[in-house]
């Protein structure tokens, strides 16, 4: 059966104050970059994206539906080394599944929203929250893929349209045992990959997709470094070190 809804596991494996740190690179493994991605609440999580040496990062805040497990707000801000934020774009969804959109002075209102869909550019971080509640067992998983259209000018969000995860069986990686699947469809322009989450706790764990998810990038891979615990204090303070870290940028 394929899962086209909220359906799944309403008593999945809880994550609230875990935090994932991935790279990201394309499949050569050019252009890598980091990427956290914290759990602050059971239906609220928040992406830091920066590259080594950089004083500048991208947040990414989304507030989850309960219910579909889709995204409900979205909030892109940009962060400097000072900790101040700059609020870039806003996403809200409004009763009735329009979509209210905020990118500046530019609004834009998204009519008939699908109603299962996550965002690629957001490296899949909503789909990470939402498995293990859509996983039903080795059933194919469905769903949209929405963002800004970047070839507009100002960027509109866009249906891109759907893909379709179908499992090809279970994985060993260092220990972690790891449920793979083939992604792909018109909403990756048919140039998928592979996808792979946590057998037990149903966490994104790392893709390798021919399309790259955004500007700068020939193709996409992202690959889990570590797992941990953090409070709310102890993640601004990851954030901190990060931006004021004595590395070189690449």
């Amino acid at each position: 059966m394929l899962c086209l809804t909220g359906c799944g596991d309403d008593t999945a494996p809880e994550l609230t104050q875990k935090v994932l740190i991935y790279e990201k690179s394309n499949w050569d493994g050019s252009n890598k970059g980091q990427i956290a991605v914290y759990f602050e609440e059971a239906t609220k999580l928040e992406s830091f994206k920066w590259h080594k040496g950089n004083n500048q990062a991208t947040i990414v805040r989304a507030w989850m539906d309960s219910s579909s497990h889709t995204v409900r707000r979205f909030e892109a801000l940009r962060v400097d080394a000072t900790g101040n934020e700059n609020l870039s774009a806003v996403l809200e969804t409004q009763p009735g599944g329009s979509m209210d959109i905020r990118l500046g002075d530019h609004r834009q209102e998204f009519q008939n929203a699908p109603s299962q869909w996550h965002s690629y550019d957001f490296d899949f971080a909503s789909l990470g929250y939402a498995f293990r509640f859509l996983r039903q067992g080795t059933d194919p998983i469905v769903f949209h893929i929405l963002d800004l259209d970047l070839s507009e000018s100002p960027p509109v969000l866009r249906d891109f349209g759907n893909v379709e995860m179908t499992f090809q069986g279970e994985e060993n990686l260092k220990g972690r045992k790891l449920l793979a699947y083939r992604i792909d469809g018109i909403g990756l322009d048919n140039r998928g990959g592979t996808i792979r989450f946590d057998k037990e706790e149903g966490y994104l764990h790392s893709f390798e997709i021919q399309k790259p998810d955004e500007p700068g990038y020939d193709s996409g891979k992202l690959v889990l470094q570590s797992v941990t615990s953090m409070n709310k204090a102890e993640w601004r303070n990851f954030k901190y070190r990060q931006l004021h870290a004595d590395t070189v940028s690449h």
